[in-house]
């Protein structure tokens, strides 16, 4: 059992299905799709682990809009002393997401809450097999407009719907990622 229990750097992926969050509006709008990601993390602070990592995934809908996700995020995660092979990981942290939102092309940076689940298990000394569950919410609500906007700017990153507050309210996106994961121990 000793060596289930060494804490050491792990540097993974994973792939699986990215889906917006059962009962949310982002699941009116955007469909099921594959996703991917990468993590790395490490033995730190104290009892728990410190994981930096990000996905990508690309949201369709059965109409013309669709929304691409690459999220970067920082959490501590904490591993569930049960004293067996298998191995459960609790995650909470924040970050980032790089937001393309499709037909306007928006693209920005928008705020991201974290919150992770992982079961996993060491096969043979180094590699660590498992699946994951992450949630992810894309905060929007970061945009900053000033109170009176009467003048348009010439940029790309505009949208002219954020004009009018009737035609364009801003909305958190919620998502969901369940995975299967391949880490190496280092």
């Amino acid at each position: 059992m000793e060596d289930y229990n060494k804490r050491r750097y792990e540097v993974g992926g994973w792939v699986g299905a990215g889906n917006p969050f059962p009962g949310s509006k982002t699941i009116q709008l955007l469909d099921t799709t594959l996703g991917g990601g990468a993590y790395f993390r490490m033995p730190f602070p104290y009892i728990f682990y410190t994981e930096i990592g990000t996905s990508y995934a690309v949201f369709l809908s059965k109409s013309e809009r669709g929304l691409t996700t690459i999220p970067l995020y920082a959490a501590l995660a904490y591993r569930i002393p049960i004293e067996m092979p298998l191995q459960f990981f609790v995650k909470a942290g924040g970050g980032q997401a790089y937001v393309v939102a499709r037909p306007a092309d928006t693209a920005r940076w928008d705020p991201l809450v974290y919150a992770g689940l992982e079961a996993s298990f060491i096969a043979g000394k180094r590699i660590r097999i498992g699946v994951r569950l992450d949630y992810n919410q894309i905060r929007e609500t970061n945009l900053n407009l000033p109170a009176t906007y009467n003048v348009p700017l010439a940029s790309p990153y505009d949208d002219p719907r954020l004009l009018n507050p009737n035609y364009y309210r801003l909305e958190n996106a919620d998502f969901f990622y369940f995975g299967l994961m391949v880490g190496v121990m280092l």
